[in-house]
């Protein structure tokens, strides 16, 4: 029996849409991975509904993509300072501690709140119908039918192309347009991930290459992913340092942390140079 491309995309969607639930349930009542999940899932969705619309019939799902990136973005603030409170706490001064906790902490918890408002609010309500229904019944193209094997992988390779694009206009990139060069690089080795696990989902030779760039753009995105947050974690250094010196206080750990960051950063990026084969036979 033949899998269609339809399987496999219907059942990574309604993965993902229950998956979204149970984060937002987890949200609600104030988990720990919550926040984090939840943004997981909704990107997965997005790059789906955006990245297959050959599979899909984006005319029914138009707006879901941005509506799903609104949602990431609200939730992005609130994960971007856990993060970052977390972070801080590698900071070796008790006093620089409790000055993140004092200055971060109200921002998270007002961040999460607002998160959790909004899950009751009638535009959430909304999406979340709206992304129940296309669960339900994916509004498929006649693509759909076609075998996975003779749809998907070239979904796939498109995105990996699109990662290597912008890898190639980073590598010439410096200074602060290197840092956003490189979350470039991130969002795309993203998106190239989550349309490889769809295809990851069949059988045979082509599942399993399709399941290997998932790792190889997971590793991308998880490096990047470090370096985009020393790259954010330096920009709340900057600032706590800033009230610090105000306050009398000695900027010291705050200046390490900083120069430790910026070792890790370099460090990531060495280690993708190192794993980046150099030509087509390194493969």
């Amino acid at each position: 029996m033949v899998t269609t491309a339809g399987t496999l995309l219907a059942a990574y969607l309604r993965e993902q849409v229950t998956a979204l639930a149970d984060a937002e349930t987890d949200v609600a009542a104030g988990g720990t991975d919550g926040v984090h999940d939840a943004r997981v899932a909704a990107r997965r969705l997005r790059t789906v509904l955006r990245d297959l619309p050959r599979v899909l019939d984006d005319d029914a799902t138009a707006d879901l993509p941005e509506r799903l990136r609104a949602w990431t973005r609200r939730l992005g603030e609130a994960r971007d300072l856990e993060v970052q409170l977390a972070s801080l706490e590698e900071v070796g001064s008790e006093t620089a501690r409790a000055r993140a906790r004092d200055t971060l902490g109200p921002r998270l918890a007002a961040a999460r709140d607002a998160v959790v408002e909004h899950l009751a609010a009638p535009e959430h309500l909304a999406l979340r119908a709206d992304l129940d229904r296309v669960a339900a019944e994916p509004p498929l193209t006649s693509r759909a039918d076609r075998a996975w094997e003779k749809e998907l992988p070239r979904r796939v390779a498109k995105a990996g192309v699109r990662v290597a694009r912008r890898a190639r206009r980073a590598a010439s990139a410096d200074g602060t347009a290197l840092d956003e060069a490189l979350h470039g690089v991130r969002k795309a080795a993203r998106r190239a991930r989550y349309v490889a696990e769809v295809a990851a989902r069949g059988v045979g030779e082509p599942a399993s290459a399709a399941a290997d760039a998932a790792r190889r753009h997971e590793t991308v995105q998880d490096a990047l992913g470090t370096h985009h947050d020393t790259v954010v974690l330096r920009q709340a250094l900057a600032e706590l340092r800033a009230d610090a010196v105000a306050a009398g206080e000695d900027p010291e750990p705050y200046d390490a942390l900083a120069e430790a960051m910026r070792d890790r950063a370099n460090a990531v990026l060495a280690a993708l140079a190192l794993a980046a084969p150099t030509d087509g036979h390194d493969r």
